[in-house]
This record gives structure tokens, sequence and C-alpha cells, in this order.
């Protein structure tokens, strides 16, 4: 992307479909209509590759190596193959570097706090970076290695934070000073996700997945990990479930092809609640499920200002979160009907099943949500932090 006579280089650490993703791809298409060129680095590709293609210039990182089963019969092969790959990756990245020596960036926008080693291989630019924050210390801690994480604090010229919680945290524990971090939330196109939504056939969806047309859904969505709480949202379905065999839940977000699923196939079946629990993969189409949500269950312990919240307010579903656990709080403005105790399974048992009994209060927080998600639109954010990076990349001058 070039900001007058600046161009920037775009770093996304992968394609998968998720948050953040889905944040970056809304920011380059919103800036693509402004007409400006993009140039991306992807550190790994995924799904959403092709959508990235479509937009930008992309340079993916990713070196994909022969694979050789190694055995007593295969052992030179093996050996061969090794040496082989060992020259290819070293041309390949060679050949990397000579490419994004020849697009010479003035300024680098490093879309999340992941993307630290990527950076340090990139130092010999000798050019600016801001980081835009997405994460909070547990997901750095596991993400960013402690040398990755130095580089970034000590180089970056400025963080953008997706969240107050994210600002807070870089600024009282790890010393950032305030001035150089700008709270950014997530922001999305307003307008596709609205057309998706209209489009939505919920009852088809419904008969695929062999739910009653007229069934309540409570649903989640996110990756298989410790933060999101998969394992508490199918602690509170169980619970639920033993009173109320009518409600059926949903996760979107697990791989089907992961030890994951199994583990939580096994879990499923142990509960006797095979039938009220779905599992979707991760999917371009989580738009299409989410519609047929009654009630959205962000069963997260730490989630700094999820995209999913956006999404489901979009779709007018009320949000019920825990407290303490990221930016949800804040964004259903601590609202008692929806903020649980911090993973107080009773808690959360009690209240949704207080919103299922209740459908005007679910009514009324998701048409107030809805109107609050309106304010997230891309084309409100995009221009703020497309000013940020003109006032850096004017005013900052790397020797």
């Amino acid at each position: 992307m070039e900001v007058g006579q600046k161009k920037i280089l775009f770093i996304g650490h992968d394609a998968n479909v998720a948050g953040a993703q889905y944040v970056l791809l809304d920011l380059l298409t919103s800036l693509k209509e402004q007409g400006l060129e993009i140039h991306l680095l992807l550190v790994k590709g995924g799904k959403l590759l092709p959508a990235f293609e479509k937009i930008a210039n992309v340079i993916l990182w990713e070196f994909e190596e022969k694979q050789s089963r190694k055995s007593s019969y295969s052992k030179l092969v093996y050996n061969k193959v090794f040496k082989i790959n060992k020259i290819k990756r070293r041309k390949f990245y060679n050949e990397k570097i000579q490419e994004i020596k020849a697009l010479n960036p003035d300024l680098i926008f490093s879309n999340t706090i992941a993307n630290g080693e990527i950076l340090r291989n990139l130092d010999f630019l000798k050019c600016p970076f801001i980081v835009y924050v997405h994460e909070l210390e547990n997901s750095i801690k596991k993400y960013t290695s402690p040398e990755d994480l130095e580089f970034q604090l000590k180089n970056a010229t400025h963080f953008l934070a997706a969240s107050q919680e994210i600002k807070n945290y870089f600024y009282q524990q790890i010393g950032v000073s305030e001035e150089k971090i700008t709270v950014i939330n997530p922001f999305i196109s307003v307008k596709n996700i609205l057309e998706q939504i209209n489009k939505v056939d919920k009852s088809s969806i419904k008969a695929s997945l062999q739910i009653p047309k007229d069934a309540l859904i409570i649903g989640g969505c996110g990756n298989f990990e410790w933060r999101k709480g998969v394992d508490i949202f199918l602690n509170i379905a169980n619970t639920i479930l033993q009173e109320n065999k009518q409600v059926h839940f949903l996760w979107i977000g697990i791989n089907k092809h992961s030890v994951d699923y199994q583990n939580i196939l096994y879990d499923i079946e142990k509960m006797g609640i095979w039938n009220n629990v779905h599992l979707i993969p991760p999917t371009t189409e989580n738009i299409e499920y989410m519609a047929c949500f009654d009630i959205f269950f962000l069963a997260s312990r730490e989630d700094p200002h999820p995209l999913v919240m956006i999404e489901a307010s979009l779709n007018k579903i009320p949000i019920v979160c825990f407290a303490n656990s990221g930016g949800a709080p804040n964004y259903v403005e601590n609202d008692e009907r929806v903020v649980i105790p911090y993973s107080n399974i009773v808690a959360a048992q009690k209240q949704l099943n207080y919103l299922l009994e209740h459908r005007e209060v679910c009514e009324e927080i998701g048409e107030r949500m809805y109107q609050k998600a309106l304010k997230y639109d891309s084309t409100i954010a995009a221009p703020k932090v497309l000013s940020i990076m003109q006032e850096i990349s004017s005013s900052t001058t790397v020797a």
C-alpha cells in the first residue's frame, strides 16, 4: 500500500478463518476500495488465502517440504530428500528476501504480536513498524517467545490495541508508554455481514443439522484452545440438557480431524447429549450458522475483543460472557443479565435458562447490541488506521 510516496507492507501470521485475519482482510479491502495498492506478506496460508489474493499482492512465506517416511528401508532416501529440501528451503527464502528487498517498504504494519519472528527476519529492511495487538497475557505467552516479544517492545514505532484491556496490560504490566498505544477495536464490513445474514435460510441449516425448526439454539464459536472455554461450554450444555432436552447447542470452529475433536466426542457420548450438541469445523460460512443462534454464549476465559461478538450483534443475538475475561463485559456494557461471574457454571446455567424463557429480554438486548455493532464498521475504522500510518510514515526517519 502506498501513502503518498510511502510504501507499506502488511504482515499477517496466516490466512486461517479467525477474527484477527478477518479484521486484516476487511482493513485491506477498505483501503483497496480507496484505490491503494496493497502488499501483503503472509507467514502461512489458509482458507482465506484466495480472498487475500483478490485484493493484495501476496508474498507467501510458507515453505512446503516433501515428506519421506523414515524407516530402516528408506534411510538413504530420507537423507537424500532431507538434503534436497534443505537446499530448496535456502533457495526459497533467498528468493523471498530478494522479493521483499525489491519492494523496499517504508513502513510495516504487523497484524498480530505473534509476528515477532518474521519481523526479526526482516530487520535488514531498517524501516519502522506498527503492531496491531489482538492478544492478552495468556495468548502473548503462548504465541510469542520472550525474544520475539522483546524485539517488538524495543523496536515497534507504535502499537494498536484491539481493546482497552490490551492497552492497560501493555501500559501497566509491560511498561509500554501510554502515548505509544492507540485503541482500535476490531472491525468488520457491516454491509457485507448484513447482506449475508439476509440471505440465510435458517430452516435449511437446522434441517441439515437435524435440529427441529422451532428449537432454541445456544451457540459458541472459536478454535479449540483452553482460553476459548470449549470445555466450559460443554459442561454448561450438559447441565442445562439434564433438565431441558428441547434446547440445542452449536459450536463453530473445531477441526474434525483433530485429537481434540475426538476427545470432545468422547465427552459428549459419556454425557449422553449427542443428539443436542453439534460441532462445525472452521468455515467461511460461520455467519450462516450463527444466524441460527438464539443466544451467543462466549465461554472464553480470555478474549480481548472477539470479532464474533460484533457478528452476533449484527444478528441481534444477545451475548452472554464471563466477567474478568477480557473485552466482552465492557462490550455488553456490564449488563448483569448477560455477564456471569468468571467460570461459574451454576450462575451460567441459571442465566441462560432465564434468557431461554424470556424471549422479550433477548430481543431487547439483541436490538441494543445491534445498534452498537453498527459503529464497528470497517469504513469507520479503516480511515483511523490509515491516519495513524500516514502520521508515522511521514514523521519517522530510519538511519
